[in-house]
C-alpha cells in the first residue's frame, strides 16, 4: 500500500481532474462526437500527464534531494530507473492511444509529449519552463479539439489561449514555492488575464448561468490567495493546489461565456473541481 501510494504521489493524481475537464471544454466547443472517442482521448491525456509528472521527478531528483527530502524517489520509496521506465511505458501508451483515433490527434499527443520532456529537461534553468508548462495544458485542448465533430475550432484555440494564460500564473507563482524568491507580481497578472477575457467573450448580455460561474471561479481565487495567510505570513505554496483544482472553474466559465453551459454541465464541471480539491488532501498537487 506505501508503495502504490507513493506512484500516486508522483504522478500528482489529484490533478487529473483537471486534464479531464480541459478535454471535456475543448470536446464540447468542438461540438462533440462519439462518447468512446472522448474517453480514449481522455486517457491517453491522463498517461501523459502522470508520466510527464513521473519525468519531473526523475529529472529534478538532485533537486529534491535538497530541498524536498520526503519525496518518493529521494527516500528510496520508488527506484528511480523504475520511475524512468514506466514513464515511458506512459508515454507510448498514450501516443498509441490517440493513433487509434486519427492521424491528428496522434501528431498532437507526440507533439505534446514533446513538450511535456522537454519541460522537465529545462525548467530548473531556464524561465522557458513556465510557458512550456502553459503550453502543455494547451496541448490538451488541441488534440482534443483535433477529433470533435467540427474539429479544431476559433473556440478551443480560444480557450487554450486563455488557459495558456492561467497555466502562466499558476506556473510563475509556483516557481517560488521552494525557494527564497518573492511570489512573481507577473504571476499575479496572469492570473487575471483569463478572467477578463471570459468577461469580455460573454457579452453583454450575459447567460443566465454565466454570473454563477465566473463569480465561482473569480471568488475560488480569491480563497485560494487567502489559504496562504499563516500567521501573518504569505506562503506562496499554500495557493497553488487551489488554483490548480480551479482549472475546472475556469474552464466552465469558458463554455459558459460562449454560451455552452447546461445544468447538467454546470454539475459535472463542479463535480471535477470537487475531485481535485478533495484528492489534493490525500495526494499533493505539486
Amino acid at each position: 500500500m506505501a508503495e502504490i501510494r507513493s506512484w500516486l504521489t508522483l504522478g500528482r493524481i489529484s490533478n487529473l481532474s483537471t486534464v479531464w475537464a480541459n478535454g471535456l471544454c475543448a470536446w464540447i466547443l468542438g461540438g462533440g462526437g462519439e462518447a468512446s472517442v472522448l474517453l480514449i482521448l481522455l486517457g491517453a491525456l491522463s498517461l501523459i500527464y502522470v508520466g510527464g509528472m513521473y519525468l519531473n521527478d526523475y529529472c529534478d531528483v538532485r533537486f529534491d534531494k535538497e530541498l524536498r527530502p520526503e519525496r518518493p524517489i529521494p527516500t528510496g520509496k520508488v527506484s528511480r530507473n523504475s520511475v524512468l521506465i514506466v514513464t515511458l511505458v506512459f508515454f507510448a501508451a498514450g501516443i498509441g492511444s490517440a493513433i487509434s483515433i486519427n492521424s491528428f490527434s496522434a501528431l498532437f499527443a507526440g507533439i505534446l509529449v514533446g513538450i511535456v520532456v522537454l519541460y522537465n529537461l529545462v525548467h530548473k534553468y531556464t524561465v522557458l519552463g513556465v510557458p512550456l508548462m502553459a503550453a502543455c495544458r494547451t496541448g490538451v485542448y488541441v488534440t482534443v479539439g483535433s477529433a470533435t465533430l467540427l474539429g479544431l475550432t476559433p473556440q478551443i484555440w480560444g480557450a487554450g489561449v486563455l488557459m495558456f494564460f492561467y497555466i502562466l500564473g499558476v506556473t510563475a507563482l509556483a516557481r517560488t514555492e521552494s525557494t527564497e524568491l518573492k511570489a512573481s507580481a507577473v504571476g499575479y497578472t496572469f492570473l487575471v488575464v483569463p478572467m477578463i477575457g471570459i468577461f469580455y467573450i460573454a457579452g453583454p448580455p450575459f447567460e443566465k448561468l454565466f454570473p454563477i460561474s465566473y463569480c465561482l471561479a473569480a471568488l475560488w481565487i480569491s480563497i485560494a490567495f487567502s489559504m496562504a495567510r499563516k500567521g501573518g505570513t504569505f506562503v506562496i505554496e499554500k495557493t497553488i493546489g487551489p488554483l490548480l483544482a480551479g482549472i475546472c472553474l475556469i474552464d466552465l466559465a469558458i463554455l459558459n461565456s460562449m454560451h455552452l453551459v447546461t445544468v447538467s454541465t454546470l454539475g459535472i464541471f463542479l463535480v471535477l473541481f470537487a475531485l481535485a480539491w478533495i484528492a489534493q488532501r490525500y495526494v499533493p498537487a505539486t
